[in-house]
């Protein structure tokens, strides 16, 4: 990274924004750290380096409550209960939900056996070769013999 490229046009290895001069130190358009001093990589935090600060906020964020689904997987910071709900929320349905759940059901398993009843049909219509377009079609009457007069 510290050496200049070797194309007519320099350019940043960070934002790959055109350079005006290939011996410039930072980069005009993102203003990375192009050539160090010595020579060596520059130390950028986060990208070459360990950027303490980071470490800090995220071990201060840590510590913080989390609520909501993530917190309920990971067991902390689980809501207490106030007790106020009530045992209606917790009873089976009542009739007219449970005949509607039923019909539902029944409904999606009629599709069910439809669509495979369907399927059984279209396979024995291809073992026998018989494409669909054949099935729709006027049949035709065997013509009559020639009769010998």
């Amino acid at each position: 990274m510290s050496e200049p490229m070797s194309t007519s046009e320099s350019r940043c290895p960070w934002c790959s924004a055109a350079l005006p001069d290939a011996a410039a130190d930072k980069c005009p358009s993102c203003g990375a750290q192009l050539v160090h001093a010595s020579g060596a990589e520059p130390n950028l935090p986060g990208v070459t380096a360990l950027d303490a600060e980071a470490i800090l906020r995220a071990r201060a964020e840590a510590g913080r409550s989390r609520g909501g689904l993530l917190g309920f997987l990971t067991g902390r910071d689980l809501p207490e209960s106030t007790g106020t709900e009530s045992a209606e929320s917790l009873a089976p349905p009542q009739d007219a939900v449970r005949r509607e759940m039923l019909r539902l059901q029944l409904e999606a398993a009629q599709a069910d056996a439809v669509a495979e009843s369907v399927a059984l049909k279209s396979d024995v219509l291809a073992e026998r070769g018989i494409h669909l377009n054949e099935l729709n079609a006027p049949a035709v009457a065997p013509e009559d013999p020639p009769t010998g007069s």
